[in-house]
């Protein structure tokens, strides 16, 4: 979409995109999904990027520094000896409060804010002094689970404000934009959907004579893989033959590298700890299926991203995969335990034996959905339409 067209629909306003969570010093993964998401959507219009983080730190005094952060985002970060809580919540409010105004925040005509939680709970000061029209994206799995917390729990209550304040809302699925409805008790502010940001490596000739299987996560134990690893076995027991690969690490890890170790599981798998991204790419091109073990995904990166490679799914079914992946690149596990598991795996390994998958059409379907232009002349849309309503 020409950017002439989005001018005359005042949508060529500044944009000034605001992330607590983003690759920093201090862990270069951390919030990556957002700084790849903030890439794509700058990339024709006007906007900056501001990441204000209040960071736990053994100092007895706070200390601030100003970093210059990837795709150009300027970073300011205050390490003080403060726990996640109450206290740190109003600290960040604090510190964005004195971000926008070396800012100078009213020289843009948006803000968009990549999670609410915890820059924006007292988000009515934003409206009330900066006078600008607020976007929040969102990512996380917490609102489908309550945040953990009791329904009459009074930090419910707060962590609802930015939602009940009627902000648009973009959601990286729709199983999470039905979500946020819920958790929020507000049905009537604009919900978008925008997918995370998909690395597409595209499709390699199968050339394995023995399928290899992978999955990579943060392995704890709302991913659930036990059962997906004693169905692996079982079907190994039951004579089907297979590699596979295990990247990632976690609370569960070593619960894991210790139930391989004393199966038939042990002389198939290895385990490759953490993978940065190149690694991850890598190991999809020599991999015949995806596995996926959590009850729950607000998107899923991963399995986005095996499709991208051409690599079909193998898990429990989540209605957010269900937007993007069908039956033609992905069997279900019917029951989240071993029996589910090995029957799913048998099943998968009949149609590969078959040639089933084709791993070209499965890339080219997660290529026309995940592409950056599309994701971008989503996100133009959104941006009309917030314009729009505000004329």
């Amino acid at each position: 979409m020409p950017i002439n067209n989005i001018k005359q629909k005042r949508a060529s306003g500044k944009i000034l995109h605001i992330a607590s969570w983003y690759p920093n010093p201090w862990d270069g993964v951390e919030g990556n999904f957002v700084r790849d998401q903030i890439r794509v959507f700058k990339k024709e219009l006007d906007a900056e990027t501001i990441v204000v983080q209040v960071r736990p730190s053994p100092n007895r005094w706070p200390r601030f520094q100003v970093i210059s952060l990837d795709e150009g985002a300027r970073g300011y970060f205050m390490l003080a000896a403060v726990k996640p809580g109450k206290a740190m919540e109003w600290l960040s409010t604090a510190f964005l409060f004195f971000v926008l105004l070396k800012e100078r925040a009213w020289r843009f005509n948006c803000f968009h804010f990549h999670i609410a939680y915890p820059l924006l709970l007292h988000s009515n000061l934003w409206r009330w002094i900066f006078r600008k029209p607020i976007l929040i994206s969102e990512h996380w799995s917490a609102y489908h689970y309550n945040f953990y917390l009791p329904e009459n729990s009074k930090d419910i209550d707060i962590l609802r404000r930015p939602f009940q304040n009627g902000y648009p809302v973009i959601a990286v699925s729709q199983a999470l934009a039905n979500d946020i409805f819920s958790f929020s008790k507000r049905h009537d502010f604009s919900g978008f959907v925008i997918p995370n940001f998909v690395p597409l490596h595209g499709a390699r000739a199968d050339k394995n004579t023995i399928p290899v299987f992978f999955s990579v996560n943060t392995w704890r134990s709302i991913k659930n893989p036990m059962p997906m690893l004693q169905g692996l076995n079982r079907a190994l027991v039951d004579g089907h033959h297979f590699k596979l690969v295990i990247g990632g690490a976690g609370d569960m890890i070593d619960k894991m590298r210790s139930f391989v170790g004393g199966t038939a599981l042990e002389k198939c798998t290895i385990f490759l700890g953490k993978m940065t991204k190149n690694e991850i790419a890598d190991q999809l091109t020599k991999s015949n299926g995806y596995l996926f073990s959590s009850d729950y995904e607000t998107f899923s990166v991963a399995c986005a991203e095996a499709l991208g490679a051409g690599v079909p799914l193998i898990g429990p079914y989540i209605p957010a995969i269900a937007e993007y992946a069908s039956d033609q690149e992905w069997v279900k596990v019917d029951s989240s335990d071993s029996d589910g598991w090995s029957a799913a795996i048998s099943r998968f390994l009949r149609q590969w034996q078959l040639g089933c998958w084709d791993s070209a059409i499965i890339a080219e379907r997660a290529a026309s959905r995940f592409s950056e232009d599309a994701l971008r002349a989503s996100y133009i849309s959104v941006m009309q339409a917030i314009w729009r309503d505000l004329a």
